[in-house]
């Protein structure tokens, strides 16, 4: 058997090593996060100081229950057209106007995004987005651009909304209507603020006058509904779940099963043959987690997490500028990485700092940090790198510069915006 010393070593190289496979693109993230999973705990095993059951006992299956159960739900909902529906009745209504345009789908995204994840939010606008535009004779860039970012933003406001928040909601033990009475006003502050950015940015943009609006306009919304009946019944399920994640703190069901409850009845509802209803689950997101999980546990295994989590603390006693220092951490390094790693490594360092400090505004700093952050960059969150990759797929290269223009801009204003309302949050 190795020493304490030599253990924590051993499993800081290779969990370094993953990380850097995993942010590096040269490999899969899932392959790579099994590959460090493989590797440490069979280090674990040939020096004597973890085995494959211990690390296991770190994997968050209610955040991977609630995921799968609002994948299958979201897959079902999207195969009826509703999304499309709502996204011609939104632009019908802007009657053509760029900049209406630009808001209204921004603004879908953006509330979507709070039930449903904000990647799949993106997958199913950004085709319609860029047909519209075409129909119109618009660069789509601002829009496809506005709808990324203000879909991160929304993300954070509900427990549901990111992946982050589901990771910080089941470790913490906040509840849905936690998340909405903490982040809600500063997501709708930095909301506010993003639009307003958005209409100074895209000045020259917005007066630009669109081309065959009266076609545009002629566009039937229902064509886009395959299945009206299957589509209500799904609305009734989404309906359902949402009173039950808000009275949460009544019944005492928890938002896992809520989820795959809503998944498995809208499977009843849709009569499909699961194999056919489960490919709109991201498999390799949901192995992702269990081996990250996993990973990161073979940290607090061997008491790394405990100290950082003390070298943290001993920087300063002030409970604030702790907040603050997690908030701007977190933000700027999720915006240049992936920020569910981040967040899977920072779980257990903050919930000793809570603990130490007796504050739950340490996890508000997280969610606000990693959700605000992502929008640094175009690589900061998966929604990001989606409608990066699917513009250039049809034709329309978002360079560096764009985002620098208005994505940066609002991820540092976002981040502004939740390092004044921590200060608030501390006497919350």
């Amino acid at each position: 058997m190795v020493t304490t010393e030599s253990s924590q070593i051993i499993t800081l190289g290779i969990f370094v090593v993953s990380y850097i496979l995993i942010f590096s693109g040269k490999i899969h993230r899932t392959v790579a996060s099994l590959l460090g999973l493989i590797m440490v705990v069979a280090a674990g095993y040939a020096f004597h100081f973890l085995t494959f059951e211990s690390v296991l006992e770190y994997v968050d299956w209610n955040v991977i229950l609630l995921l799968f159960g609002m994948m299958t739900y979201v897959g079902l909902m999207a195969k009826t057209g509703f999304f499309r529906y709502l996204g011609i009745k939104a632009i019908k209504l802007a009657k053509g106007d760029p900049w209406r345009i630009f808001l209204y789908l921004s603004l879908i995204t953006t509330f979507v995004s709070m039930v449903v994840d904000n990647v799949t939010t993106i997958l199913l606008v950004l085709p319609l987005t860029i047909e519209v535009s075409e129909l119109l004779e618009i660069n789509p860039i601002p829009i496809l651009l506005g709808e990324a970012i203000l879909s991160d933003i929304g993300g954070v406001a509900t427990l549901v909304g990111d992946p982050p928040n589901i990771m910080i909601a089941s470790r913490s033990g906040y509840n849905f209507n936690d998340f909405i009475a903490h982040l809600f006003i500063p997501v709708m502050v930095s909301l506010l603020l993003s639009i307003i950015a958005a209409k100074f940015v895209y000045r020259k943009w917005i007066r630009k006058k669109p081309k065959n609006v009266e076609k545009l306009l002629k566009i039937d919304p229902r064509i886009y509904i395959e299945d009206e009946t299957k589509m209500r019944y799904y609305l009734y399920v989404m309906v359902a779940m949402l009173i039950l994640f808000a009275t949460e703190t009544i019944t005492g069901i928890p938002p896992p099963y809520i989820a795959l409850a809503g998944g498995v009845i809208s499977l009843l509802i849709s009569r499909d043959e699961p194999r056919e209803a489960f490919k709109a689950v991201e498999w390799p997101t949901l192995m992702f987690f269990v081996a990250l999980f996993a990973l990161v546990g073979s940290l607090e295994d061997v008491g790394l997490l405990d100290m950082l989590a003390e070298g943290i603390a001993s920087t300063t006693n002030n409970i604030l500028l702790l907040s603050v220092i997690i908030l701007w951490v977190t933000g700027i390094t999720s915006a240049f990485v992936d920020n569910i790693p981040i967040t899977a490594a920072m779980i257990p360092v903050v919930e000793s700092l809570a603990a130490k400090f007796h504050t739950g505004l340490f996890w508000w700093a997280l969610a606000m940090g990693v959700g605000m952050g992502g929008n640094i960059t175009p690589i900061g969150s998966s929604a990001n790198v989606i409608t990066v990759s699917l513009s250039r797929r049809f034709g329309y290269e978002i360079r560096n510069r764009d985002w620098l223009l208005y994505g940066t801009i609002t991820g540092v204003i976002s981040m502004a915006v939740c390092s004044v309302f921590l200060l608030i949050l501390q006497y919350y």
